[in-house]
This record gives structure tokens, sequence and C-alpha cells, in this order.
């Protein structure tokens, strides 16, 4: 169901159920007040003859009947009176009045039937017990008086409900006009079509709706030039081992000899596993980039990252007769947890597998890699012979590897462990250690939190 029709249907089921309801308030409030007014007036005249009758010898009379007149004829013609005697005989009356009936001690208002139709009686007897005044109306005087007042009222009521319903109509379509035209403007675009939307003339209570698609835009488009980077950089990268791959292999069809086929083999095997390790890396580079940051709820337990990351490298580990020495806050000394986190476990193993496999790779088959942790950063230390200054800042970039490395390597480790450490709330920084001659002793990673952000 549409916004409009939200807003509608309520709107034109409710004002006339409204309008109905006013009326019949109406109806009942007005037939109060005509009783109540034409009850005062029974009562004031029966109090006015009542004054005057000890003054008067009243003899048997009949009223005469007013005069036709264009006003006031209608008031005298609508009340009757009549008078009695102790003995209950008439002394006074007038045209309709010589039909009301005389009822013994009666005082106070009465209805009765009189020729079949219904009066409303008021009956008032003298101070001195001698008269009683009564001073009657028909009911239906006072119906015909509701009736034409509520004519009077009924017809500029029912001309104006439909005029009302309209523009009801009208302003809630005016209302939400804007949604009609972001929804048109949003259908109209192409996919690839990310720019911010402008909204000046949306109301107030759009522009947040409008703020979030901006910056829902924005992160579609940051995705998109992700993925559009890492397809064109795999895509570069894929094609050199592809080739190399291609070229062991016709190598080893035309070897002419034994030895010379099983190098070509061989050399097939080492380009296909730096092949599957490139592609490791990239489905995981992939995958950080894909996660939001929305999704680190969770407390991070570091020794399950560590040993998770320690299981991915044990076979290089075993390889290389290297030893991998993680350090932890020394607990006698009342140190604070290492590192308090919230984020996704594993994430961050890929991130210390990447660390790890990165230090054991470039240092010295036999050597030692240390990773430590501390209240606010994790730090690894390898025993390489570091990086030149110059290629530091280099660092972390996709597929950028230092000139003159004899191991293999896709160049995206570091990125890897960049894009999560962001994720979490991180930031990297690269050193070299330095030995005892001031010379570089190995390279310094460091994983701490960024600056501002307060500890989960």
């Amino acid at each position: 169901m549409t916004l409009q029709r939200r807003l509608l249907i309520p709107l034109l089921i409710g004002v006339p159920l409204m309008w109905l309801a006013a009326f019949g308030y109406s109806v009942l409030h007005a037939g109060y007040e005509i009783n109540e007014l034409f009850d005062t007036q029974q009562v004031r005249l029966a109090q006015q003859v009542a004054s005057v009758l000890p003054s008067a010898n009243l003899l048997p009379t009949r009223l005469k009947a007013p005069v036709e007149a264009t006003r006031g004829a209608a008031d005298l013609d609508d009340l009757s009176i009549a008078v009695w005697d102790a003995s209950g005989t008439k002394l006074l009356f007038d045209r309709e009045g010589a039909q009301l009936p005389f009822v013994p001690g009666m005082h106070g208002f009465v209805d009765a039937t009189i020729g079949g139709e219904v009066w409303r009686l008021y009956y008032l007897p003298s101070d001195d017990g001698t008269r009683v005044v009564a001073v009657g109306q028909e009911l239906k005087e006072r119906d015909e008086l509701l009736t034409d007042l509520l004519k009077s009222q009924l017809l500029p009521w029912a001309v104006t409900l439909p005029l009302l319903l309209a523009v009801i109509a009208l302003s809630v379509r005016h209302a939400v006009r804007p949604v009609r035209e972001l929804a048109h403007d949003l259908e109209s675009r192409g996919a690839e079509d990310l720019r911010p939307m402008h909204g000046n003339k949306l109301p107030d209570d759009l522009q947040p709706m409008l703020a979030a698609l901006n910056r829902l835009f924005q992160r579609i488009g940051v995705a998109l030039e992700n993925e559009r980077r890492l397809t064109a950089d795999a895509a570069h990268e894929l094609r050199t081992p592809l080739a190399a791959l291609r070229a062991q292999w016709e190598a080893a069809q035309v070897a002419p000899s034994d030895e010379a086929r099983k190098h070509a083999l061989n050399q097939v095997g080492v380009g296909i596993e730096r092949l599957s390790h490139l592609v490791v890396q990239l489905l995981a580079l992939a995958g950080a980039e894909s996660t939001q940051t929305t999704a680190m709820k969770q407390a991070v337990v570091w020794p399950n990252v560590v040993g998770n990351a320690l299981s991915a490298c044990l076979p290089m580990i075993e390889t290389r007769g290297s030893e991998v020495e993680v350090h932890w806050p020394d607990d006698s000394a009342g140190a604070a947890a290492p590192l308090p986190l919230l984020g996704d476990e594993t994430l961050l193993s890929t991130l210390l597998r990447n660390l790890i496999d990165n230090a054991l790779r470039y240092s010295p088959i036999g050597s030692h890699v240390h990773v430590f942790f501390e209240p606010d950063r994790i730090v690894v230390e390898d025993q390489g012979g570091g990086v030149p200054a110059e290629q530091i800042l280099r660092l972390g970039d996709r597929f950028h590897r230092a000139a003159g490395q004899s191991e293999s390597g896709s160049g995206l480790g570091l990125s890897i462990v960049r894009r999560i450490a962001a994720l979490h709330g991180l930031e990297v920084r690269f050193g070299n250690r330095m030995g005892a001659k001031e010379a570089p002793a190995g390279l310094r990673v460091e994983v701490r939190r960024r600056a501002g952000l307060v500890p989960a």
C-alpha cells in the first residue's frame, strides 16, 4: 500500500465519522437547550400570572387569540394558559388552555396526552392555595423548532463535508509529491549512477532518509571501486604466473632429457604453489573488503586468535626450522589485558597469520620470530635484514614487493593486514629493528589502536 493511501484511507473514513458524531452531539445538545429554554418560559409565565392573581377579581374569562404578526406571534401561540380556583373551576384560559386538565395538588412539570398530542404542562399553585396556574405546550412545537434549526445547519455541513474531503485528498497528494519525485529520480538512475541526491525541496522529515541514501551510495561506490581495483589487480597479477606455468609446461613437453623434464615439472609445481598462494590471498583480501565494521561486536579472545594463526603457519615453521615466540603481559605484575578489542576473531587470525608468515619468509632459516602482546598494541619482530627506508612507506600497498626479494609472494599479505586492522579501528606501523651496530636487524610491525579511539 502506498504512503498516500495509508494517509487518505484513515482520513476519508475518520472525518465523516467525526462529522456524524459531531452532528449527533449537536442534535442532543440543541434538544436539551430548547427544552430548557421553553421550560424556563413556562415557569416564568406561570410565576407572572400567579403574581397578579391576589389583586385580581377574576371571573371565568377566555383570552382572545393574538393578532397575527411577523414576529412574536409564534411565541404566544406556542404556550397555553389556564387558571382554576381551588374547586377546579376555570377562571382564565386561552383557546388551547381550555383543554388543559385540572390536577388537584399538582406542582411542577408533567407530560400528558391531550387530544392525541403529547403536552408539556407546568402547574403552579398560588401562595394562598386559592388558585392554580397551568402553562402548557405541545412537544411537537419543540420538535418542529429543533428540526428547523438542524435543517438550517445541516445544509452548510452537508456542502462543507465533500469540500473538506477534497481538500484533504489534495493536501495529502501534495504532501507526498516529493516522495514520488524522489522515487522517480531513483528509478531513472542507472546502475552506475551513484552521485549524491539533492533534495532541497524535500520536507525536513525526509532529509534524514535522503542523507542515509547518499551515505549508502557512498559506501556502494567505495565497494564497487574496491571490487574494480581488486579485479584489475588480480587480472594483472595472475597473468604473470599463468604465463610462467604455460612456459614451464611447454618446456617440459619439449625437454631433450629426463633431467630437463624433471626440472621443468618442478618449476611447474613451484608455479602452482605460488598461484595457489596468490588466489588464497586474493580471496582473503576480497573477504576483508566486503566486511563492515558494524559486524565487529564480539570480545576478542587473543589466545584463540594466536592458536589459529600458528596452526596455519605450522607447515612453514617446520619446513624452515624456525620458532615463533609469543610474549604475553606478566600476570603476576598486575599488567593490563592485551589490547582489549571487539572484533572478528577469524579476520584477526588472518591478520596475525599474514604477519607471522611474512616474518618467517623474509627471515633466515632457523631464526626466531617474536610476537609481543601489550595493553595497547601487538608487535611482530623478525630477524631478517629489514627494509630500505625508501621502501617502508610503500609497505602495505597492493601487489607491491621490495626489489631484490628471492622469496615468492603476491604482495597482498600486508594489504590484507592493513584492511583488517582498519575494520577494527587499528593502524599498522612499519619500521626497522636496529641491531648493535645501528644496522637493520629485522622488520618491526606494530598493530595499535588509532589515536582518539576508546578501548573496547
